[in-house]
């Protein structure tokens, strides 16, 4: 008999002798396998396939996982029956690669127990083996091969990555504190020394503009003053500015303050432009993920259902009455402990169509959007093309409801 073992060189054929199966009905098998002189006495390496590149040997590798045989292996075992005789027996460890083997090639192919433990052998000293004629590190090449094979494997579709989408809400939140805390202490800390600012320019972020451009009010000469109308545009505005710098009650501020005040500006202006960037990807990205959804509550909420499921994936399991209260979990359980009515929206509250419904109608509206929502979710996630025609015949039939519905003066 002749033992097929594959290894990641190429396939070999080993033979051994009858006497040696004697030692599994004796018990000694274990020690007499582990001794590597004894071992090689009773197990002689026939033939040797090598493979013939990396490349080779991850496609021979695959089809091996899936126990096929590939061409190569079934001309080597053919050649291998004409030198060593037609009637000869082959032991394979796989018994549905040995089923494969026997219907493509027609010959005996068995595989039992016994070949199980000779092959565990045969592994265990292959390195030293194969040392005559695989000059490279075995261990190197199976570890690259592995690497090959599992890339392989992933099966990534980018326009299906929804991770993105979580990672950049959570970026947009910290983005929006981050700014909201950053505008405040400018605001709170130039007013002591241009009051009248905060009230004409209402914007955060025109406001670090406009700082970051005048700095100390009593330097603002013929050149600041001409851009100071370019960067308002209403001319108006910018004439009620000017007058109110040369009039303002506000108190006098040292060189350093004002540096410090215009690096925050500065620091302000960047972090809204990278806010910007964030939020144009993030509906760039949602739009392609999730085309049918976007339809209906629009890129921002879209992204804070999947970040709050956690997943696409998970969002396509929820029933419709758990995406009418995503985001409202605290209230949820408050309720339940207190035993009081729950409430009837977390995140859809927000959408468009809610915030015009009657407030006496919005717990009965918010569930046939959350139906709507979740009949899109699948179509989305489960469909094979890309398609928005879900979503705008889920937008007319909404709107078409509520005309039903009182709205909000």
């Amino acid at each position: 008999m002749l033992i097929l073992f594959e290894s990641i060189t190429g396939y070999s054929l080993f033979s051994f002798k009858e006497e040696f199966t004697h030692s599994l009905i004796q018990g000694d098998f274990q020690n007499q396998i582990n001794n590597y002189e004894i071992f090689f006495q009773n197990f002689k390496l026939k033939a040797f396939a090598p493979f013939r590149s990396i490349n080779h040997a991850l496609k021979e590798s695959c089809r091996i996982c899936r126990s096929l045989a590939s061409e190569y292996l079934q001309k080597f075992i053919l050649n291998s029956f004409y030198l060593y005789g037609d009637q000869i027996e082959l032991g394979v460890t796989d018994a549905r690669l040995a089923i494969h083997i026997n219907k493509t090639i027609k010959k005996k192919v068995t595989t039992n127990d016994e070949i199980l433990e000779f092959s565990r052998g045969i592994r265990l000293h292959f390195e030293k083996i194969s040392g005559d004629f695989f000059y490279r590190d075995i261990c190197k090449a199976q570890l690259g091969v592995a690497h090959l094979y599992s890339q392989s494997k992933m099966k990534l579709n980018l326009e299906k990555t929804d991770s993105l989408v979580t990672q950049s809400n959570f970026l947009l939140e910290q983005l929006d504190s981050d700014l909201n805390f950053f505008t405040m202490l400018c605001k709170d800390w130039y007013t002591w020394h241009f009051p009248e600012l905060i009230k004409t320019v209402k914007d955060g972020y025109l406001f670090a503009l406009v700082v970051k451009l005048i700095g100390n009010r009593k330097s603002l000469n013929k050149k600041k003053t001409e851009e100071l109308k370019i960067l308002i545009i209403n001319e108006f505005v910018s004439e009620e500015i000017i007058n109110s710098s040369r009039i303002s009650i506000g108190s006098n501020i040292s060189t350093s303050d004002v540096s410090v005040i215009e690096r925050l500006a500065s620091l302000i202006i960047n972090l809204s432009e990278f806010r910007n960037y964030i939020n144009f990807s993030l509906c760039k990205k949602v739009a392609t993920i999730t085309p049918n959804l976007n339809q209906i509550i629009g890129e921002n909420l879209v992204a804070k259902l999947i970040s709050k499921a956690g997943s696409l994936k998970n969002l396509t399991r929820f029933p419709a009455s758990t995406i009418q209260i995503l985001g409202s979990e605290k209230a949820l359980f408050k309720a339940l402990k207190n035993k009081i009515k729950t409430p009837k929206y977390g995140i859809l509250f927000h959408s468009n169509f809610l915030q015009s419904v009657e407030k006496g109608f919005q717990a009965k509206f918010s569930r046939y959007l959350a139906n709507k929502c979740t009949l899109a979710i699948r179509i989305d996630y489960f469909s094979n093309f890309s398609t928005k025609i879900y979503g705008e015949s889920f937008n007319r039939q909404l709107k078409n409801k509520l005309l039903n519905i009182p709205k909000r003066n």
